[in-house]
């Protein structure tokens, strides 16, 4: 049994090493603009994944669609300030949710090989996310990220109210 355990976290390791030079690779092939280009190749990826499911307008159920796994592997919930009454706050001609990552592989896997957080690697799951949520809900989607650290991450998922 613990040469098991010993086989997983060196596979972990080898996982987290192999995103630290994916991460720092991308930025010398197409420079500052990396996390962009990779954060819209992920996000078509995520549309054609999210052919998969129906549509809906339950962000719950989006959530377990977009980061399947167990809870200890990806910790996804609602998060809102004190002061709003809800977790969807309304503009004008849009609307945002923000989410709290508690739990995320990629987060792991950046802070044991020394990968600042909020790269490639987070910009291309944040694009694939952003896309199969655009498919299910049926409109515009993008997530932005407005806390990226060790404990957790928050992060802004923006939508157009139709």
């Amino acid at each position: 049994m613990l040469e098991d355990v010993e086989v997983l976290i060196d596979r972990l390791r080898a996982l987290s090493e192999a995103l630290a030079v994916f991460d720092q690779a991308g930025g010398e092939v197409t420079g500052r603009s990396t996390p962009q280009l990779m954060y819209f190749a992920g996000k078509d990826l995520g549309k054609r994944e999210a052919a998969a499911y129906d549509a809906t307008d339950d962000i719950e159920r989006a959530l377990k669609w977009v980061f399947r796994g167990s809870p200890e592997v990806w910790k996804v919930t609602l998060w809102k300030n004190k002061e709003d009454e809800e977790f969807w706050v309304y503009g004008v001609d849009e609307m945002f949710i923000r989410l709290l990552f508690e739990r995320c592989p990629i987060r792991t896997a950046c802070l044991s090989a020394g990968v600042a957080l909020g790269g490639v690697a987070c910009q291309t799951v944040h694009g694939y996310a952003a896309g199969m949520f655009e498919r299910v809900f049926g409109r515009k989607v993008d997530l932005h990220t407005e806390h990226a650290g060790p404990g957790s991450c928050l992060i802004m998922l923006k939508t157009t109210l139709e």
